[in-house]
């Protein structure tokens, strides 16, 4: 499956049900930049996607499924949750996304 494209991310830090989302492109090159102006490299192996945010421990990891990838995110440093990307084009969930910020952290787990 390919990633390289323009996905939503939506976050929850701490699993709380209440997702933060922001638009995320995922470059050929092993790159990604987000709306929230961070970037880091990205790997795909065996069906899992994980990216990392650079200058950070910040990662997230999760199944890659046609146009979707749900999985788990950690600061190692205490702040843990889950998260679900979703291909532009996805259906009307994706059409629909705006950036909306999350209560507890935005997508690099800072308050």
């Amino acid at each position: 499956m390919a990633v390289p494209g323009n996905w939503t991310l939506h976050y929850d830090w701490n699993s709380t049900g209440t997702y933060g989302s922001t638009a995320m492109t995922v470059a050929a090159n092993g790159t990604w930049t987000n709306g929230q102006g961070y970037n880091g490299v990205w790997v795909q192996v065996a069906g899992v996607f994980m990216f990392q945010f650079a200058n950070s421990k910040v990662t997230y990891a999760g199944n890659l499924a046609d146009k979707s990838v749900t999985g788990i995110n950690s600061t190692f440093a205490g702040l843990n949750g889950c998260f679900y990307m979703l291909e532009a084009g996805a259906g009307a969930a994706a059409a629909k996304a705006a950036e909306t910020a999350h209560k507890v952290a935005d997508s690099s787990g800072k308050s």
